[in-house]
Order: C-alpha cells, then structure tokens, then sequence
C-alpha cells in the first residue's frame, strides 16, 4: 500500500511542546491532516532533539507506523521518547537522515 506523506510544517502548542503537521494519503483515499505532538520534555535534557530534527523524526515515525501496521493513522498522536531513540538508531546504522 502506497502512502502520500509531506511535512506541511511546525508550530508551538501551549504547553511548550512542539505540533508536527503532516498531510496524510493512501492510494486512492483522501487527504488527511496528521499532527504528532512532541511534549516539551523531549526538546530538554541530555537525549533532547533539536527543532530542526523535530521533523525529520516525525516524519520517519509516521512512515513506520503506516508501513508496520498497513493502516490510516489517527489524526493526532504523540511523539515518545522510543519513538527518537528507534529513530536515532536507524540513522546511525545507515549513516542517513529521513531527507536523503
């Protein structure tokens, strides 16, 4: 099953954190507006992401979730900290980001 996904961009929410919007399509479906939050937590400490990595690791989150589960995703998850580190390691064994 093939899906359409394109970061559309980013925007603070209220408690500090950071909503990561994306659109949303499978073959032949409409599009959907897909917004992962990423709590405030995530951005501070010694595993903090940094904004500009905010997007990349959503996007790879969300591209994995649909692949390993062959479904829509909801409208609105939360971004969790395995959800960096399963990021983190893919890219250190491929030596890439989620954009090359």
């Amino acid at each position: 099953m093939k899906a359409m996904v394109r970061y559309l961009g980013h925007r603070m929410l209220a408690d500090g954190g950071r909503g990561f919007d994306f659109s949303f399509s499978l073959a032949g479906a409409e599009t959907a507006l897909i917004t992962i939050e990423a709590s405030l937590d995530l951005f501070t400490g010694p595993d903090r992401i940094a904004i500009q990595e905010g997007a990349g690791i959503c996007y790879e989150t969300l591209k994995s979730r649909v692949e390993a589960d062959s479904y829509s995703p909801p409208a609105r998850f939360t971004l969790t900290s395995s959800d960096v580190a399963q990021y983190r390691q893919i890219t250190k064994l491929s030596g890439k980001g989620p954009f090359r």
